[in-house]
């Protein structure tokens, strides 16, 4: 009866770790499928159209862009042509993150834009400013050595910016209310 009692005890801790040893494989393996998931999922196409760049519409945007750039039209919103372009480009590359970031660097800069600031995280993030423009540009790393870019292209407004900078004094400007 004792080793009846051996194996039963025996049998249900062999289930007990078992059970253990599936449930942690279960929590540690979930979250790198996860983001294994979000580097797959064309979460920046959500379904939407990808098109190839034309010509013209290189020429419209007036952005050194990277060479077999598709451009995600339904998130893409442009305004303008040549120097009056502004709005935001979705993009997807066939190229690294990395190579992408540094293609804008260095077009950007050739092209008479200055950078501003860059900030890398999970994605890197990208500010210039050219005349009266300002160009962000945010590049996300996708799996399989592609990656996407966001370029939201704009006109700098002088009381804003100088405003915020504090470099010339703002005349005639009433203040709402004051604290006392």
């Amino acid at each position: 009866m004792v080793l009846g009692l051996e194996n039963r005890y025996n049998n249900i801790m062999g289930i007990v770790r078992l059970n253990l040893i599936l449930v942690l494989l279960v929590v540690f393996t979930l979250p790198s499928c996860a983001a294994l998931n979000n580097m797959m999922s064309s979460d920046d196409t959500d379904g939407s159209e990808v098109k190839e760049l034309s010509t013209s519409q290189r020429l419209q945007i007036s952005l050194p862009l990277p060479e077999n750039t598709k451009i995600i039209a339904d998130k893409t919103i442009i305004f303008g042509e040549g120097r009056r372009f502004t709005g935001v480009l979705n993009l997807i590359h066939e190229l690294p993150q990395d190579e992408i970031v540094e293609f804008y660097r260095v077009e950007l800069r050739d092209d008479g834009w200055s950078e501003i600031a860059i900030v890398r995280s999970d994605f890197v993030l990208m500010n210039f400013d050219k005349e009266d423009r300002f160009a962000t540009i945010k590049v996300n790393r996708k799996l399989f050595d592609n990656s996407s870019s966001e370029v939201t292209v704009g006109m700098k407004s002088d009381t804003t910016l100088n405003r915020s900078l504090n470099t010339k004094p703002v005349e005639n400007i009433e203040e709402p209310f004051s604290i006392q």
